[in-house]
């Protein structure tokens, strides 16, 4: 009885360790049966985990510029009434005053009808006039002022107004009270604004005789006022130059 209780511990020992070496056999099986599903299962995870791509937005393009945008200058330094003369502060003090680019390709070749020596100007009233052959446009002043200097030069010639910034200038005052007169007139970018605005109105009374009225390559010729509108383009010029 003792030989067959003693005989049983052996017999149970083998038993646990068979059991325990199976468990180590399954585990390494378990896995090799499971190989790559954690991977799989963590990549869908992650890809479930990120937002979707969204669509590339469009890229904004910006818009062409109008055609008629930069037919007409001004340069820095210079300040434009909206009747289309202009003031330039000199060196000595003085106020030079012109039409602007515009004035001169709208009218076209003209001669200039300058105030006097001693003339008192103001801001906003008619001081010059450009005239062709018995048609007379008068021109505001942008500033107000006493005349002191004349250009000769241009009131002699044919086209009084050509390089309307530069020789073109046409006279010269001393201003009482320039300060208050720049306040009303548009320099550097609202300067080109009133031109631009300017070329779209011209646009608009253009079509469809636009061909009519711009040189090889885009740009207008002198004396658009003229080509558009006849023997009344005197008329046409008084409607963009205030008088």
């Amino acid at each position: 009885m003792a030989y067959d209780l003693l005989s049983v511990y052996p017999a149970k020992l083998m038993e646990y360790g068979l059991a325990v070496g199976y468990l180590l056999l399954f585990i390494p099986f378990w896995r090799y049966v499971q190989g790559g599903k954690p991977a799989m299962a963590e990549l869908r995870v992650g890809a479930a985990a990120r937002p979707a791509t969204r669509a590339a937005a469009p890229v904004a393009r910006p818009s062409p510029r109008p055609a008629y945008a930069g037919w007409f200058q001004v340069p820095a330094g210079v300040h434009v009434h909206p009747g289309h003369t202009w003031a330039r502060l000199e060196p000595d003090g003085l106020v030079a005053v012109g039409a602007d680019d515009f004035a001169h390709k709208l009218v076209g070749p003209a001669k200039v009808e300058l105030p006097r020596l001693g003339d008192h100007v103001a801001q906003g009233e008619p001081a010059l006039a450009l005239m062709q052959g018995q048609k007379r446009v008068p021109m505001l002043s942008p500033v107000d002022g006493t005349v002191v200097a004349v250009n000769a030069a241009a009131r002699e010639k044919a086209d009084g107004v050509d390089d309307p910034y530069g020789a073109g200038w046409l006279f010269k005052v001393k201003p009482p009270r320039l300060s208050a007169n720049l306040r009303q007139l548009l320099a550097d970018a609202p300067a080109h604004r009133l031109l631009e605005e300017a070329s779209e109105r011209l646009a608009m009374r253009m079509s469809p005789e636009l061909g009519r009225v711009l040189q090889d390559g885009g740009a207008p010729i002198h004396g658009i006022a003229q080509e558009l509108a006849g023997d009344d383009w005197d008329a046409l010029a008084r409607t963009f130059f205030l008088t």
